[in-house]
């Protein structure tokens, strides 16, 4: 049992979290912590010294001279209890003292008899190990000698913060570099999305002019797909233009249907993110299935439904996506006597702006979309 003066004044857990930010356990030797213990050694006329660190379940030792060894459980521990007093500690005569008389390393193999210890103390007073020399048979340390070793605990120190100060400043210029590389992919994903979108909406305008026959039905149909666009870049620029969720961009056009007591439509598939080359042209071709639905498909009849299902796949080190858009329970289909914007986008555009194969069938208990395309992968902007 420890008294209340032993009591240690810090927490463990800010103890440990300390230790780890000096990123020092586990470290391979080297030759500016080997020469202070080895000093320590030469100085304080011992065969052994350590140069050790108490993690939450072992002492691991940095460097040391005379026991061969790398670590050491708790039961055998010797510097784990002298953690709980600053300074330097000094045990002439470890057999004599009741707290060590019985530890392993008194009382079998090395016999060790003398210990003395200086506590390795964080600026804020937090112990992480000590510098100690030991040896088979009982002793003192003179007064050099232990100013020697408290000043050469210090230089371990001194030599962990410059450590300490070094990392973090290389994280900070990494995360910086990192921040920088970013945003200027950012900026070129912008300007690459802004042409891409201009582009679009001037075919938009040609196509919605040609396959309409008032100013009223131009308008209506114009806006209603810019409105579409709107969206998948709205769930794009949520993600700093990365990705968009597959399933989101299907819901923004089958909302209105979303809340009918009969189930209107289902969407079928895992997780999948696209990201903006696939995910605008993906999200026009399930406005205009949408809209031929609505008009004259299984969504312009209360009994049909609408069935969206995707898969993705690896085919020779390139993931795949798979779309497949099926109607069911709508008016008889045939086959259209003219091309409007929609088939002209689905056949057309899609295989050359996302290098897709698709197939429409108009099969007569519902039309059948297939999509088969390649993810855009190489255009994703990294995390911070």
């Amino acid at each position: 049992m420890l008294n209340d003066e032993l009591l240690p004044h810090w927490n463990e857990g800010d103890r440990l979290a300390a230790l780890r930010r000096y990123r020092v356990l586990d470290t391979p030797p080297e030759p500016e912590f080997d020469t202070l213990v080895q000093l320590a050694a030469r100085v304080c006329q011992t065969p052994i010294a350590l140069l050790s660190f108490v993690e939450d379940h072992r002492q691991w030792f940095k460097a040391e001279v005379g026991l061969g060894i790398s670590e050491m459980p708790f039961d055998r521990s010797i510097c784990l209890s002298v953690l709980l007093q600053p300074g330097l500690t000094v045990i002439p005569d470890l057999t004599s003292d009741t707290q060590f008389a019985n530890n392993p390393l008194v009382s079998s193999e090395p016999h060790l008899r003398f210990y003395a210890g200086a506590v390795l103390q964080t600026p804020d007073g937090l112990p992480l190990g000590t510098l100690c020399v030991l040896d088979h048979m009982t002793r003192d340390l003179t007064e050099d000698q232990a100013f020697t070793l408290t000043t050469l605990a210090q230089q371990v120190m001194a030599q962990l913060e410059l450590r300490r100060a070094v990392a973090e400043r290389d994280d900070l210029l990494e995360a910086s570099r990192k921040v920088k590389q970013r945003q200027t992919l950012l900026v070129r994903e912008l300007h690459h999305r802004v042409k891409n979108t201009l582009a679009t909406v001037q075919c938009l305008v040609g196509a919605s002019g040609r396959s309409t026959s008032s100013f009223d039905e131009f308008y209506r149909s114009f806006s209603d797909r810019i409105m579409s666009m709107a969206k998948t870049h709205n769930l794009l620029t949520e993600d700093y233009w990365q990705t968009a969720p597959l399933r989101d961009i299907a819901l923004n056009e089958l909302k209105p249907f979303a809340e009918s007591r009969v189930p209107r439509f289902m969407l079928i598939g895992p997780s999948l993110e696209l990201s903006a080359d696939l995910a605008v042209p993906v999200g026009m071709a399930l406005h205009e299935l949408t809209t031929n639905a609505v008009r004259y498909g299984a969504l312009s009849v209360p009994t049909g439904h609408v069935q969206v299902r995707w898969s993705a796949s690896q085919s020779e080190g390139t993931r795949r996506l798979h779309l497949e858009w099926r109607e069911f329970g709508g008016p008889p289909v045939s086959q259209p006597q003219h091309q409007g914007f929609g088939s002209t986008l689905l056949q057309r555009v899609l295989p050359m702006q996302c290098n897709a194969k698709v197939e429409v069938r108009y099969e007569r208990t519902g039309l059948r979309f297939q999509m088969d395309a390649p993810f855009v992968e190489q255009r994703l902007v990294p995390e911070y």
